[in-house]
């Protein structure tokens, strides 16, 4: 018997869900960048619900939530969507990868633009995305009773997948000559209405400033963190050699 692997398609969106669309927002990151803040701020100024539609949480959050990709899709353009007729979409290059084997997800999506998220500080997001690996606590809303302990080696992973996940999107955008909106988590933590107005700037809505922006969730950073930090440092840092560590 022979298994005939389908080639990725272009979605076909139905003229009820696409009359409803004003414009999208494709959120190009990866975890721990901030994007759950920027997720709540953007639901609360109207510019669409970025969660990772194509990510397992949804399997385990919402019950009857589709496998197939090309419903997901279907359900990032509705329930992503804002009253104002922004959908937005979260996405890591690593759901990229998988996703695009059988969705060709660009061509799906109408009127999009492009948002890059990142962090300047990449070993807090490798710190951050190792300890809410280890505790499961990746909001501030999720509470565990797995108290965190140190350990340098998946520190030094996260580290290191985080630095493939944006060698990735890097060399997708380059390739394709795709324009983006270029935003990083300190500056969303330093003006926060500043970079939604460059959001709301991007797919033409105009802000309403009298709703309280908002994300819900807290700055899970704390001496923990630091103290990890300053650990990791004294076992790995090398100045003096241009290679990465091997990690086996």
């Amino acid at each position: 018997m022979h298994f005939v692997r389908r080639s990725p398609a272009v979605v076909e969106i139905p003229p009820n869900i696409l009359s409803e669309l004003r414009a999208g927002i494709l959120i190009c990151t990866s975890p721990r960048s901030g994007s759950n803040h920027l997720a709540g701020l953007m639901a609360s100024a109207g510019l669409g619900h970025p969660l990772e539609w194509f990510g397992g949480r949804r399997l385990l959050e919402l019950p009857g939530y589709p496998r197939d990709p090309r419903a997901q899709l279907l359900r990032a353009l509705t329930d992503g969507r804002s009253s104002t007729g922004v959908y937005a979409i979260k996405l890591f290059a690593s759901q990229f990868t998988q996703l695009a084997k059988t969705v060709k997800l660009p061509a799906s999506l109408p009127n999009l633009s492009y948002v890059r998220l990142t962090r300047d500080d990449l070993l807090g997001q490798a710190i951050s995305w190792a300890r809410a690996r280890q505790t499961r606590e990746f909001r501030s809303t999720e509470i565990s009773d797995v108290s965190p302990r140190y350990n340098g080696q998946a520190i030094a992973k996260s580290l290191e997948k985080l630095l493939m996940e944006n060698v990735a999107w890097d060399g997708w955008f380059a390739k394709n000559g795709l324009s983006f909106l270029s935003l990083t988590y300190e500056q969303l933590q330093r003006d926060p209405a500043g970079s939604l107005a460059k959001l709301a700037q991007l797919v033409d809505v105009e802000l309403n400033w009298d709703t309280k922006l908002q994300s819900g969730l807290e700055v899970q950073r704390d001496a923990i963190n630091e103290e990890w930090r300053k650990r990791f440092l004294s076992e790995y840092a090398d100045p003096s050699s241009f290679r990465n560590r091997t990690i086996k």
